[in-house]
């Protein structure tokens, strides 16, 4: 297995690939009930972040056997938001096409309060913002392998010492506790009648 560099000409696709991921994660299906529309909602969105991260970020690849099985975002202590200029160039506006406005703008408010428990360690830790594997590839510990043999390497070679992480899905805490990840947050998200929970980790490596 390799970890690589996201190439611009694969953005799509790992977007694509992203998409296909969390679509039914509460995460998304509270704010976005129509699958048709969760699901352009989330490709459109992806892109954006990804072409806005491009520089910023570290976004990684995993790939067996030349197939990208796993995409992962992460930031360095030092990353940077990108600016909104630099997010309406990459094509942020574009998801006020393809969903509807108040759900976005409300999903938008839920996303920043779930990761800002990261964010504020994020002065001296590294920040997982995102980890998929693909759902073709799922339940074959590439997401396990992708932590330990290349993102833990990764953070460590460049003089990191904790990652941080948050998940909504209940089922990835136990995952995430296997890999030694320690839960220093957790609250409740409200919406449209329906719970969810959500949960930060932090890992000493």
């Amino acid at each position: 297995m390799e970890l690589a560099r996201m190439r611009r000409t694969e953005v799509r696709q790992c977007a694509e690939l992203a998409a296909r991921a969390f679509h039914t994660y509460d995460y998304f299906t509270l704010f976005f009930e129509d699958v048709e529309v969760r699901m352009r909602y989330l490709q459109t969105i992806i892109a954006s972040e990804f072409r806005a991260n491009y520089r910023s970020a570290n976004l990684l690849v995993l790939k067996d056997n030349g197939r990208i099985v796993a995409v992962a975002q992460l930031h360095a202590p030092d990353y940077k938001k990108p600016s909104d200029l630099k997010s309406l160039l990459s094509g942020f506006t574009k998801i006020y096409r393809v969903a509807d406005k108040q759900n976005i703008d409300n999903w938008l408010a839920m996303d920043a309060d779930a990761a800002k428990p990261c964010h504020e360690m994020e002065k001296d830790a590294w920040y997982l913002s995102s980890l998929v594997v693909d759902p073709q590839c799922q339940h074959q510990h590439y997401g396990s392998r992708m932590i330990e043999e290349k993102l833990v390497p990764f953070i460590k070679q460049r003089g990191g010492s904790r990652l941080a992480l948050f998940t909504n899905a209940e089922g990835n805490c136990k995952f995430y506790e296997s890999l030694g990840f320690v839960q220093f947050h957790s609250t409740t998200i409200a919406y449209g009648g329906k719970i969810m929970g959500s949960w930060s980790y932090v890992k000493n490596i």
